[in-house]
């Protein structure tokens, strides 16, 4: 009985010093070390930049029921269909399952057209199938549930693929006829369109519109202040606006800035603008025009783009950065800088050994730093670099355990 006490005592005892030998090598770290990486950091300031394009409401006069050929946010091109007009709801129902019957028509189709296994390139395959449940993930986190349909058929359509290359699924040649005899089906019962909307110009359709469409005018540039966009309003929209088409061409930003910012730029001088919009967070812009106001204390800065995508053709306003100057280079924190014989530098530990490597810093903030990144061969900061961070006693060579 004793020998069983005193073997449990053992036990516990030799658990407790493992677990506090693990908790004094968990807190009390000599050597604290952070990996340097590339970065790009910028000189700049913050505007608030209100968008400027050329737009042209599009508008319909037809009692009849519009089905939109172009989706919201495409491209359209000079005097292509907008929306078809139709007598009554019902047809404009039937066109929509017809355009979805084709959308699956057309997909077995190009799932069928591939199905040899010796063929099938099983790892573009497999990377589709990857990125689609990426973007239904993205798409899901980012609470754009507008888009999970179309997301969620996209990852489908490619699990199919890979279940008919490998032969796990069949019967698609079945499912095709099928899907056929109904949109054939449907076409018979579809009634001709009494008319059709179409655009005066090339550009993005957006079937939303805020009233700035003719307060902020292109053709005005010179008498946008900042008083002008102080007073700005939107105006009323007609009710028989459908939408508009922003032109792709150029379309400008214009942002109230302290006079002493606008004097560090001229007009010509081609500069970044970094954005909040997903599929344009860097813009290249050329100054267009610097307006002062009547006091003289701030100023508008415009600036011309020619970028354009169906993100862009709906943003109004947004807060954006104006980046005078960009830095790349290796960023690790400030505190890991040290002075070594008057030599500015930081300790990297490479196994077992710590050694002194000169830098150059090229940026600096309160909390990190960017050196140079050296393209040849010597003793200088490699990208992903252990930079010690945190140690006493430091010195080129030294052993740690």
């Amino acid at each position: 009985m004793k020998a069983s006490k005193f073997f449990r005592f053992f036990i516990l005892a030799l658990a407790a010093v493992f677990i506090i030998n693990q908790l004094v090598s968990s807190l009390y770290m000599p050597i604290k070390t952070e990996t340097a990486v590339f970065y790009t950091a910028n000189d700049g300031f913050k505007i608030t930049g209100h968008i400027i394009r050329g737009e042209t409401l599009v508008t319909s006069e037809s009692d009849g029921v519009l089905h939109f050929v172009t989706p919201d946010g495409s491209r359209v091109a000079k005097n292509g269909i907008i929306a078809n007009i139709y007598k009554n709801e019902s047809a404009s129902i039937t066109v929509s399952q017809m355009d979805v019957l084709k959308a699956q028509i057309a997909d077995i189709e190009d799932i069928l057209s591939y199905n040899d296994i010796e063929a099938a390139n099983l790892e573009l395959i497999n990377s589709r199938i990857s990125n689609a449940l990426s973007e239904v993930i993205h798409s899901s986190a980012g609470g754009n549930y507008g888009e999970m349909s179309e997301k969620c058929e996209s990852l489908l359509s490619a699990n199919n693929r890979k279940q008919v290359a490998l032969g796990v699924v069949t019967g698609l040649s079945e499912r095709l006829t099928s899907l056929k005899t109904e949109l054939d089906s449907l076409t018979a019962t579809l009634p001709a369109a009494v008319g059709s909307i179409t655009a005066k110009e090339s550009g993005y359709f957006v079937s939303k519109t805020d009233g700035y469409e003719n307060a902020l005018s292109t053709a005005d540039l010179e008498k946008i202040t900042p008083e002008f966009l102080a007073e700005v309003k939107p105006k009323e929209t007609p009710k028989n606006v459908i939408g508009k088409i922003v032109s792709d061409y150029e379309w400008y930003v214009a942002a109230t800035v302290p006079l002493n910012d606008s004097l560090k730029f001229k007009e010509g001088q081609e500069l970044t603008l970094l954005t909040t919009v997903k599929s344009s967070p860097s813009l290249a812009v050329t100054l267009k025009r610097i307006n002062l106001s009547e006091t003289e204390e701030t100023a508008v800065m415009i600036f011309v783009c020619s970028d354009m995508n169906s993100e862009l053709a709906t943003v109004r306003s947004g807060n954006m950065t104006v980046v005078s100057k960009e830095y790349n280079g290796l960023k690790i924190p400030k505190r890991a800088l040290r002075v070594v014989d008057s030599q500015k530098g930081v300790f990297v530990q490479t196994g077992m050994q710590i050694n002194f490597v000169p830098v150059e810093v090229v940026y600096r903030t309160d909390g990190y730093i960017l050196c140079e990144k050296k393209n040849e061969n010597g003793n200088y900061l490699k990208l992903y670099d252990k930079v010690v961070v945190k140690g006493k006693n430091l010195y080129d060579g030294k052993i740690v355990g």
